[in-house]
């Protein structure tokens, strides 16, 4: 069966929809045909080879914010780890539960990708891939602190940063999570110290954007609650920059930049700035569906910009789709409403 696909067509369809300005969720679906057909035949003659070839080819895709609703990728996902699981691949296993769980977490569903992660780290072990297991047992650490457990984030953190040389790039990511926690904490100083650390490693990595860019938005963020506003919108300029060189790649960091921007300009109380900035995130991520933990936050933010302007009905509506999107989450209540109320900025 493996051999009846054109590999060789599909390699230049992955090619083409990981190229900037392509944008893999917006592609039509005769540009997505040869895929479902492979994948139709292999998942037909139970081909588990040929699928994990398959969903390998596609590590570019998988690895994209711009995929997470689609079906047929879901799909994929679903066989392989499948396949895997019957012909004992762990360190596939391995890298398969990992990227489930990054899409997850992109998501919001922090607990059902704790999970995968765990599964990752577990196969990765089995595989005696120390390095890939260390990075999904650092991915434990986001799934904690999204679902309100900072100590047991903080205590990954700890132990992963104890693992890894002071001066490999790498240690940018886990430096950056620190940095988020100590926002969380308040101490914004150390905060940006850390995301400047974060910052001068990860421009030394091999392909430094978009890991630059999320941490430029995070400065952005921390220098702005210190009220050093011109500092503030250079960072979010600098990252919207360089994610316009990846576009249609990274739809969520691009509006996930926007609403940090906007939250800054409603601080500034420039509600009508800021309203234009979400409409720009809105569009970037409703196509997808799927990425509620930053569509509640789209929003609670929009529900800000109305109550700005006085408009408390529009405020409300707002707010309650801001609940029902949060809801959607599974999360438990206490830390939702916790959740609301930092985003409010009431805390």
């Amino acid at each position: 069966m493996a051999e009846e696909i054109n590999w060789v067509a599909l390699e230049q369809l992955v090619e083409q929809l990981s190229t900037p300005g392509a944008g893999p969720a917006s592609a039509s679906v005769a540009v997505w045909q040869p895929l479902e057909q492979a994948s139709a035949q292999l998942l037909e003659a139970q081909d588990g080879e040929a699928i994990i070839r398959l969903r390998l080819l596609l590590m570019p895709l998988y690895s994209r914010d711009s995929v997470t609703g689609l079906a047929i990728l879901k799909q994929l996902d679903d066989h392989a780890i499948a396949a895997a699981e019957r012909l004992g691949r762990t360190a596939d296993l391995g890298h398969f539960w990992g990227a489930r769980g990054h899409n997850l977490h992109r998501q919001g569903f922090h607990q059902e990708a704790s999970a995968a992660f765990q599964q990752s780290v577990r196969q990765y072990d089995l595989a005696g891939e120390a390095w890939p297991a260390l990075k999904s047992y650092y991915m434990l650490a986001l799934c904690l602190r999204a679902v309100g457990d900072r100590a047991g984030a903080l205590h990954i953190l700890d132990d992963v940063l104890a693992q890894v040389d002071a001066a490999d790039p790498w240690r940018g990511n886990p430096l950056q999570v620190l940095a988020w926690l100590q926002r969380d904490a308040g101490d914004l100083a150390a905060a940006e110290n850390s995301l400047r650390t974060a910052l001068a490693l990860q421009q030394q990595t091999a392909d430094p954007d978009i890991l630059v860019a999320g941490s430029l938005t995070d400065l952005g963020e921390v220098v702005s609650f210190q009220g050093r506003g011109l500092e503030a919108i250079d960072c979010f300029e600098r990252s919207l920059a360089i994610l316009a060189r990846h576009s249609g790649q990274y739809n969520r960091q691009e509006a996930r930049t926007l609403l940090r921007y906007a939250e800054h300009l409603l601080r500034q109380h420039q509600p009508g700035q800021a309203q234009t900035l979400l409409n720009r995130a809105d569009d970037l991520i409703r196509s997808h569906g799927q990425y509620y933990d930053l569509m509640w936050r789209l929003e609670l933010a929009n529900s800000r910009v109305y109550w700005q302007q006085g408009e408390w009905v529009s405020a409300l509506r707002k707010l309650r789709s801001a609940v029902r999107y949060r809801n959607l989450l599974h999360l438990p209540i206490r830390h939702r409403l916790r959740m609301l109320w930092q985003r409010l900025g009431l805390s």
